[in-house]
């Protein structure tokens, strides 16, 4: 029998999955409300980054993206009516507009390694363990006990298809 060893993923790496675009949509909102209750020359430039780049990884590129944009946008806003246009109000909006381009390259970055990564589990597959092997036959006994032809045991487990033919050997020999 195939002996199943659950692997775990390392805690440094994101769980897999998706989440509804409309959850980064309310974080976006949750850190202009943290603007809002602070000064306005105080800011989180860092958190920005988070639920970008939780949005790229659960979500996709375009709700990243949105979001990217977005909370920037809304920051300058923000900041304009907190702040009347003063002069000090330009230099926060050209550094938040930076800082924006940034987080923006990183939730592209952040939705193309998602991406990479779903790939890859799509396309690796791994046997493990001890596999009973019919000497004469060549049929595997599968988890349930019953012996199934070695091909058909592999294309249930993968993406492989078979063809047969003959090596020269084998060929000379029948």
């Amino acid at each position: 029998m195939i002996e199943q060893e659950t692997r775990e993923r390392p805690w440094w790496l994101l769980p897999v999955g998706r989440i509804h675009p409309a959850w980064w949509a309310l974080a976006g909102v949750a850190l202009i409300a943290a603007d809002y209750f602070t000064q306005p020359d105080f800011q989180f430039p860092m958190l920005y980054v988070i639920p970008v780049a939780l949005a790229a990884w659960y979500s996709g590129r375009w709700p990243a993206v949105a979001l990217a944009i977005a909370v920037p946008l809304l920051h300058v806003a923000f900041l304009m009516t907190m702040t009347g246009g003063t002069e000090s109000a330009v230099l926060l909006v050209i550094m938040t507009l930076a800082r924006g381009a940034v987080i923006l390259v990183m939730g592209l970055w952040f939705a193309r390694l998602a991406e990479h990564e779903r790939q890859l589990q799509r396309y690796v597959v791994k046997l493990e363990g001890l596999l009973r092997i019919c000497a004469v036959c060549k049929s595997i006994r599968n988890e349930t006990g019953r012996w199934e032809p070695l091909e058909a045991f592999v294309s249930d487990r993968s993406d492989t298809s078979f063809t047969h033919g003959l090596c020269p050997r084998c060929e000379a020999r029948h």
